[in-house]
C-alpha cells in the first residue's frame, strides 16, 4: 500500500470502528508513506509520524519518505520513483 500526503485527521465525526487509532494497527500490509517535511495539512510531528507509528505492518515492511517541501511535491519525481521501487520490491518488477 502507498499513502501519499496522508496523516491523522482530527475530526470528531469518526465512528469507533473507523477511528484511526483502532484501524491503523490492523493495517499489516507493507506500507510506504510519502509526504512533505513541511506539510501544513498533515504536519510531520503531529499527523504524519503518529499515523506511521500506528501502522500495524512490521517495521521492516513500512517506510516513510519525505521531500523537502509542503503538501504538494512540485515535480512528482520522488513520488513516482519511491512508489515504483516499492511496488517492484513487494510485487516484483514488471516483465
Amino acid at each position: 500500500m502507498v499513502l501519499i500526503n496522508s496523516g491523522l485527521g482530527f475530526s470528531r465525526l469518526n465512528l469507533a470502528e473507523a477511528d484511526p487509532f483502532h484501524f491503523l494497527p490492523r493495517l499489516r500490509v507493507p506500507t510506504l508513506v510519502v509526504g512533505g517535511r513541511y506539510d501544513f495539512i498533515f504536519p510531520l510531528e503531529t499527523s504524519m509520524s503518529p499515523m506511521f507509528r500506528l501502522l500495524g505492518a512490521p517495521e521492516k515492511d513500512k517506510r516513510l519518505v519525505l521531500w523537502e517541501g509542503g503538501h504538494v511535491e512540485p515535480d512528482r519525481k520522488i513520488i513516482v520513483k519511491e512508489t515504483l521501487d516499492w511496488f517492484d520490491r513487494y510485487l516484483g518488477p514488471v516483465k
